[in-house]
């Protein structure tokens, strides 16, 4: 068995003041291209992946191309346009096809979802302070 950690890292939030949020880094790799993000939100409250348009930019030539769809969270009436495309992502060695949304606004922060990736794998979240993954 083999393990990647990461320690949670301090961020703003305009509610909390300053948290500690379990922050991941990953490759993301298209078709034709593949970047590495290393501030990318670890978040099991998310059904999907998701990337801001700048960085969905760099893997297709045309974000539009891809599924239409309009995301809702916490708040009902907000949607978020964004196109469903399939990329693998890296997370330490593992390497995993997914679903990730491509975001039509850069004001969204790079989220590793549930839905086909998290899910892939025995997490635990140490008390804030580290995000451990079996891979």
């Amino acid at each position: 068995m083999r393990f990647i950690k990461f320690r949670y890292q301090r961020r703003k939030s305009s509610i909390l003041g300053i948290v500690l949020r379990p922050i991941v880094s990953i490759g993301v790799y298209s078709k034709s291209n593949v970047i590495f993000i290393d501030d990318v939100l670890a978040d099991t409250g998310a059904d999907i992946s998701v990337l801001p348009r700048n960085l969905g930019e760099l893997l297709v030539d045309d974000i539009t191309k891809g599924r239409y769809v309009e995301i809702k969270g916490v708040v009902p009436s907000a949607n978020l346009i964004s196109y469903i495309h399939h990329f693998k992502i890296q997370l330490g060695e593992k390497i995993f096809p997914a679903p990730v949304a491509v975001a039509d606004s850069d004001n969204v922060p790079p989220i590793l979802g549930r839905g086909k990736a998290l899910d892939l794998f025995n997490a635990k979240f140490n008390k804030g302070r580290e995000a451990i993954f079996e891979v």
